[in-house]
């Protein structure tokens, strides 16, 4: 069968071309084996050996061994495709008058539970049977026909008798093939299966037959992207699904060298998405997430795949903040470093993780993220954040005050280092800043080196001044001409209470050149309140300067 899906069958074997199976198999048979096979190796080999069994002509019991293959078979797609819990509803309303219209009443009353996983295997609900007719009901019909004769077949009928002939059940076995290319070929297509299987409990059964089915990615991609029971979750992971092994290494176009394609890891993304629900263990999300951002390969490198980063913040950002360690933010400043890196990671880290922190007022998590996301690297011979200057810039101007609320004057010996590394790889850096200004909002399309004096500069605006006193004549003496700017600034923004650090300078302040715009800027903004001593103080600078 080839349903536009499954495209990572075995094609390469015809109809006449079974030698390598050891048996001569019909066009039909080769799709019935194929089938069978992506459910499961071992009920395709049953399927392989009944063939077998039928061709060869000295095994004097074959109609007992063939008899005993089918109902494997049949059991084994019965225990597939059912469900207990519909098995039993439906069992409760196989009435008399529904197994009439299944056939014989006297020869079905008593098998009523082989019955009603056929029909749950189909996906008919018994009390719609009577008043449907379609494709479903007629293959139940035939399924249940032949299935329940296989019994007879089976078993010895007495020791005194001959074994029963093979050309007694082989009626029945071209019958039981018939409805094997209905149940896996044209009815039961690929996505059915899965469908089936996504939708009922992870029996050791499912999960065995949920590995063959898998093998295509295409199918990975169908059952993992609709998949949402959070019953798969602990099965899967003890299947291996989610080990970090898996996380798929960006793959090389063949046709476009230096072009890659970043794959998708369809099973982790099924835990993205149920993440959130009540019923998930956290302590479970916390080991998958924590096995992956510690891997490394036999070369000692992580798997760098941006789509697997970005996912594995989304469900850090979904874990109680007590459950969130700093191995968890670093990962975060790892990802970002990612040369495979899209914007979407940048846009998580600013617009959820940084929010979820500062909404429950979490100020150390805030801070250990803050000094991941001012973090700066040298790209191409230019100093940039690691976290993409549009995202710093729009988290920074929504959560800047909100920060500095929290925060303090703490988040300024982050900021404070990120400009000394700036301004010791480039002395120039900082020169265009005509004035040093506190409101973030204001600046329109900022760097880096702007963006950083702006936020650092509110942070000081929104502290608590006798807090901050000590920490600003520091600042005044600092060798970093922009560091020094930013004490005047907060001068300005404190005057009243930090004027003395002003009116006490040593030297003439007026004669700091490079400190002359905020220097004007202050005594512009308060020159009213300048004093009759202060004033005569401001003139004899103002002599000396000119002087």
């Amino acid at each position: 069968m080839n349903d536009g899906f499954d495209d990572d069958h075995d094609s390469s074997q015809g109809p006449g071309d079974t030698s390598s199976l050891g048996v001569e198999l019909s066009a039909q048979q080769v799709e019935i084996h194929r089938n069978l096979k992506s459910i499961g190796p071992e009920i395709a080999a049953y399927y392989l050996d009944g063939i077998r069994i039928l061709q060869n002509k000295d095994l004097e019991t074959a109609a007992s061994l063939l008899a005993h293959v089918a109902r494997e078979i049949d059991g084994g797609l019965r225990d597939i495709l059912s469900s207990d819990e519909v098995k039993r509803h439906i069992q409760s309303e196989l009435t008399e008058a529904v197994l009439v219209k299944l056939g014989n009443y006297n020869e079905l009353k008593d098998r009523k539970g082989h019955i009603a996983s056929i029909l749950s295997a189909l996906n008919i609900d018994g009390v719609h049977l009577l008043s449907i007719d379609d494709s479903r009901v007629r293959l139940a019909i035939r399924w249940i026909k032949v299935a329940k004769d296989f019994v007879r077949f089976a078993h010895r009928h007495g020791v005194g008798k001959s074994p029963r002939r093979i050309e007694d059940f082989e009626g029945l076995w071209f019958e039981f093939e018939s409805v094997l290319v209905d149940l896996v070929g044209h009815y039961l297509n690929l996505l059915d299966r899965l469908d089936r299987i996504r939708i009922a409990q992870p029996t050791p059964e499912r999960r065995e037959v949920l590995r063959n089915l898998l093998e295509s990615e295409a199918r990975r991609t169908y059952f993992f992207g609709s998949l949402e029971s959070t019953n798969w979750l602990i099965p899967l992971k003890e299947d291996g699904w989610f080990d970090p092994v898996h996380n798929p290494y960006p793959q090389e176009d063949p046709g476009q060298p230096g072009t890659f394609r970043i794959p998708t890891w369809h099973a982790f993304e099924y835990i993205t998405r149920i993440s959130t629900h009540s019923k998930v263990d956290i302590d479970l999300l916390v080991d998958i997430v924590n096995s992956i951002i510690n891997y490394t390969d036999d070369n000692g490198e992580r798997i760098e795949n941006n789509r697997t980063d970005l996912q594995i913040i989304k469900i850090i950002v979904t874990l109680p903040t007590d459950m969130i360690e700093s191995q968890h933010i670093d990962f975060m400043g790892t990802a970002l470093k990612s040369k495979w890196k899209s914007g979407l990671v940048d846009n998580e880290i600013g617009q959820t993780m940084l929010p979820k922190f500062l909404d429950e007022g979490k100020r150390e998590l805030t801070l250990a993220l803050l000094r991941i996301i001012l973090e700066v690297r040298t790209v191409d011979g230019r100093i940039c954040p690691i976290m993409d200057e549009p995202w710093l810039e729009d988290a920074l101007k929504k959560h800047g005050q909100v920060i500095a609320n929290l925060c303090g004057i703490e988040a300024t010996q982050i900021t404070l280092e990120q400009i000394r590394v700036i301004d010791r790889e480039d002395p120039f850096a900082f020169n265009f800043m005509q004035l040093v200004e506190s409101d973030i909002s204001q600046l329109s399309v900022a760097d880096y080196t702007e963006l950083i004096v702006s936020f650092t500069s509110l942070l000081y605006q929104f502290a608590e001044p006798n807090n901050i006193k000590m920490t600003v004549k520091r600042l005044l003496n600092e060798p970093h001409t922009i560091i020094r700017r930013i004490g005047v600034n907060a001068i300005n923004h404190h005057y009243d209470d930090l004027k003395d650090l002003f009116w006490n300078w040593e030297g003439n302040p007026l004669d700091e050149y490079e400190l002359k715009p905020e220097m004007y800027q202050l005594i512009q903004t308060n020159s009213s309140n300048f004093d009759v001593d202060e004033m005569e103080q401001m003139l004899q600078w103002i002599e000396s300067t000119q002087g």
